[in-house]
């Protein structure tokens, strides 16, 4: 019986033995009989989101077999072909990939050889890119609706706005200039202000802001459309020979000879209008004479105490065309709040040349647009530069709007 068995083992040994077959090679003819070879990898790939396009960026594999670049997307169904430029790590190679739609895109970027061999290739995914509906979103750079602009005494305007995004690259400024053609200009993201020396008075700029949808976007977007500015009009001097004073009774009176006439004399020096020593604030009342919208004011301090003494550092305007003769505040209507500058910012009694001819030149001051007509002004100071209970100023020179 054991013989019976190891003879059947035998036979079982042999028949295994001789039906075994090698075939430790036989994947050799999936290939061809060639070996596979998969080129190096691109270096770290990027992207840059643009309008209805993208551009993505990486560094070029070091494989000098390398000879393509092959990007692929929507599941492989679109493809482009970019050349390999560099095989040096420390460069980069950039495609911009046109045509696509306002859609979050996966990209696969593939190297390939001289042989046709491709990488196992590398994704580049959650690639956004933008078009109408985010230009449609978007709004212009508001101007500064409490100053909108500033004419200058030699008629250039500049216009204010308000601090821009931080996407914000460009807002495009279309006026008519002074010889009536249609002019742009830029004003950058970082300025709050232009200056245009040509503009045509009494007309409304136009003006449209553009953006990048991120910081390293190869496109930027315009707003769809240009807002108005207002209209800007230009300004003229009151007209001083109407100027009188108009006392009423909770008015400071003058001091030491210095009379509120003084103050439009059309003389900048000494004497001006000097009040007593009682307590501050103190306010004065004038009649221009005439009704008109105030554009700026311009204010010549007694340069003897040049930013100091009763030199006014803090005042209001006020206006009205009926004054209470009581004196009282109830008929009048604040225009604005003015701080004198001084442009050295140096302490009190301490001064530069700069100071000096800045305060002879008459400091400006400029009002809020669209404060009114008004006939009859009252200065109000608050605080002078050198914190005295009187006040003392030399000339003053008012400004209308010159519709």
């Amino acid at each position: 019986m054991k013989i019976t068995y190891k003879i059947a083992a035998f036979f079982l040994a042999c028949v295994t033995i001789l039906g075994c077959k090698r075939y430790d090679e036989d994947y050799k003819k999936y290939l061809n009989n060639h070996e596979v070879t998969y080129p190096g990898l691109a270096g770290k790939a990027i992207f840059h989101p643009g309008n209805l396009r993208a551009a993505l960026v990486w560094h070029p594999s070091p494989d000098p077999s390398i000879t393509t670049y092959k990007i692929t997307w929507n599941n492989g169904t679109d493809s482009l072909i970019v050349n390999a430029t560099s095989h040096s790590p420390a460069d980069s190679i950039t495609a911009i990939i046109p045509n696509l739609k306002e859609y979050v895109y996966s990209f696969r970027l593939i190297a390939r050889d001289n042989a046709g061999n491709s990488s196992v290739g590398q994704d580049i995914n959650n690639v956004r890119v933008y078009g109408a509906a985010y230009q449609a979103a978007l709004l212009n750079r508001p101007f500064n609706a409490a100053a909108p602009y500033q004419v200058n005494d030699d008629n250039s305007v500049r216009l204010f706005f308000n601090r821009a995004d931080s996407l914000n690259v460009s807002t495009t400024i279309k006026y008519t200039n002074t010889a009536g053609a249609e002019t742009t200009v830029e004003l950058s993201p970082d300025s709050t202000g232009i200056t245009i020396k040509d503009l045509k008075l009494k007309t409304a700029p136009q003006f449209r802001s553009s953006y990048k949808p991120t910081a390293d976007a190869i496109d930027a977007f315009n707003a769809p459309a240009y807002d108005d500015f207002p209209t800007v009009y230009g300004i003229a001097v009151c007209d001083k020979s109407l100027f009188k004073a108009y006392n009423l009774p909770t008015d400071i009176p003058s001091a030491y000879g210095w009379e509120t006439y003084y103050l439009w004399d059309n003389k900048t020096g000494e004497p001006g209008f000097h009040t007593p020593g009682t307590s501050m604030p103190q306010w004065f009342t004038f009649d221009m004479g005439q009704s008109a919208s105030l554009a700026k004011m311009k204010v010549w301090q007694r340069m003897s105490g040049l930013y100091n003494y009763g030199n006014p550092k803090r005042f209001e305007v006020y206006g009205s065309n009926s004054p209470a003769a009581d004196g009282s505040y109830g008929s009048w209507t604040k225009l604005a709040s003015f701080t004198s500058v001084k442009p050295s910012g140096q302490p009190t009694g301490q001064n530069t040349q700069a100071d000096a001819d800045f305060a002879a030149a008459g400091e400006p001051f400029n009002f809020p647009p669209n404060t009114g007509d008004f006939r009859y002004i009252r200065i109000k100071v608050l605080e002078t530069w050198g914190g005295t209970n009187y006040l003392h100023l030399c000339e003053l020179t008012m400004y209308k709007v010159d519709k």
